[in-house]
């Protein structure tokens, strides 16, 4: 599988699944992270802020991360492994099982 048949697919489940003002896709490069995508799906006010590595994207199995509060660019990062065909539904998961910092978590309901 090749790079951009990976991450169109990825954006077209996501925005089928959520609403497609509500997910974004954007290419950055930094040196502690490389060349990178920072993929940002928010739904019922929670955000899931990602980041997958262009190398791993190129496989149909890959290693991601997301901020466990994405109001806090330093805070932890949670490691997920996911395949093109399971990434939305992971996504999911996270909200539904509000898999989130709590002190994000605190700051959503004040």
């Amino acid at each position: 599988m090749d790079l951009r048949y990976n991450i169109n697919k990825i954006h077209s489940d996501l925005t089928s699944r959520f609403y497609k003002n509500e997910v974004k896709i954007e290419e950055k490069s930094n040196l502690k992270l490389g060349n990178y995508f920072e993929i940002s799906v928010i739904n019922e006010g929670k955000e899931v802020k990602m980041i997958v590595s262009k190398k791993e994207l190129e496989g149909s199995s890959f290693n991601w991360a997301y901020l466990s509060n994405p109001l806090n660019e330093s805070s932890d990062f949670v490691e997920r492994n996911s395949n093109i065909e399971t990434i939305a539904n992971d996504i999911s998961e996270i909200f539904e099982k509000k898999r989130f910092d709590s002190d994000y978590l605190n700051e959503l309901n004040k």
